[in-house]
């Protein structure tokens, strides 16, 4: 991607700008193709002065909650997912533990919005496929289906919050409701503000041991306030150094229609660590200590709401003090034409919302129901 030798193997780090013809046809002459990227500019504002140097807060002792600065030992990683009408959640399940290295130590909270006639729990069908993947391969391990006198390994690991397809209202009403949950586990003193938290779709794969790279990859934002969130790459990229340059999706562009729209991504290459980006977030994934998501919970009160639901979290996130980072490498990857291609999950449908005084466009998605009213 750009115009660089493929071959060379830049120390520092690439942004890419965008295709140079593509650009001069839209009138810029100036900033196109690959460009160096020096992470040590981050703190400075551009500026090469050392005493310009304002770096990100760092973990101290005191407030660690007698937990170490780095890593997870003594940490639970809890993954927040909305599913809507999704058949591959319970493939997700079953890749995120197996894939895991430390899966006893994962708790998934699934909002899970299907029609009960019509479509399989999520965490049943899961159980299912464990069951068969240790007849496969015999048990065991979990990579191998779990120990084998567990009937459904890391089934008491997963909390469904069911509703009806029917009562869904959109990708921040169904992320809310998950931060509701959050909130009550918190209370419950079942999640520490030190735990990690990550928010992704119902439809996704992984690298092996990618919690482990997850939390190490965080760790090198150096930032207890780091939210690391981008469109993450296809499943077809699963185990590709893509290029042979570690091209990762780069969030950095928006559109404006009746909200801003975080609309796309570029690319990175051979970043160092997690890059400093703000005020872009992406939904798909977002990975963060879960002090980030009790402090700036999903604002559940925009129902049907798809355009404006990014760029709400991520300016709230930039209020309360967190800083978003483009992950570095690809750990988890999202199965696009899966998702995107499911019959009962993507079609236009109209409805009539009572209590809106409105009817609306629904878009049918995975993950929610996308609402474009109109009078």
């Amino acid at each position: 991607m750009g115009n660089e030798d493929n071959n060379k193997d830049p120390p520092i780090g690439q942004i890419f700008l965008g295709n140079p013809i593509n650009l001069k046809k839209a009138g810029y002459t100036e900033g196109s193709g690959n460009v160096d990227y020096i992470p040590e500019f981050e703190c400075t504002g551009g500026s090469t002065n050392p005493a310009d140097k304002q770096c990100p807060y760092q973990l101290r002792t005191p407030d660690a909650m007698g937990l170490g600065l780095t890593g997870w030992d003594g940490r639970l990683l809890h993954i927040n997912m909305p599913s809507y009408r999704d058949p591959l959640c319970p493939r997700t399940l079953l890749k995120l533990f197996t894939k895991a290295k430390r899966p006893f130590d994962i708790r998934v909270r699934v909002l899970q919005q299907n029609i009960p006639e019509e479509d399989d729990p999520c965490l049943d069908k899961y159980c299912e496929m464990m069951a068969d993947l240790r007849k496969e391969t015999g048990g065991g391990d979990t990579s191998k289906g779990g120990p084998a006198g567990d009937a459904c390994p890391h089934k008491d690991q997963v909390f469904i919050h069911h509703i009806n397809a029917k009562e869904a209202a959109g990708p921040t009403y169904a992320r809310g409701l998950i931060g509701q949950d959050i909130r009550e586990a918190y209370e419950k003193k079942e999640i520490s503000p030190q735990d990690f938290c990550m928010s992704t779709d119902s439809h996704m794969d992984f690298e092996p041991h990618w919690d482990d790279k997850m939390v190490e990859m965080w760790d090198l934002a150096a930032n207890e306030y780091a939210v690391l969130s981008t469109y993450v790459a296809n499943i077809d990229q699963l185990g590709e150094n893509l290029n042979g340059v570690h091209e990762v999706p780069h969030l950095c562009m928006v559109i404006f229609t009746s909200q801003v729209r975080t609309h796309a991504t570029k690319c990175a290459r051979n970043l160092p660590k997690p890059k400093l980006t703000n005020a872009v977030w992406g939904a798909g994934l977002s990975f963060s200590k879960c002090h980030a998501e009790l402090k700036v919970p999903v604002d559940p009160h925009t129902p049907g709401i798809f355009d404006g639901e990014e760029f709400n979290r991520a300016a709230r996130f930039w209020t309360y003090g967190y800083d978003i980072y483009t992950p570095h490498r690809v750990y988890v990857l999202h199965d696009y034409p899966g998702s995107q291609h499911n019959p009962k999950t993507s079609k236009f449908i109209i409805l009539h919302i009572p209590e809106y005084n409105n009817t609306c466009t629904i878009y049918a998605h995975l993950t929610y129901l996308s609402c474009l009213f109109h009078t």
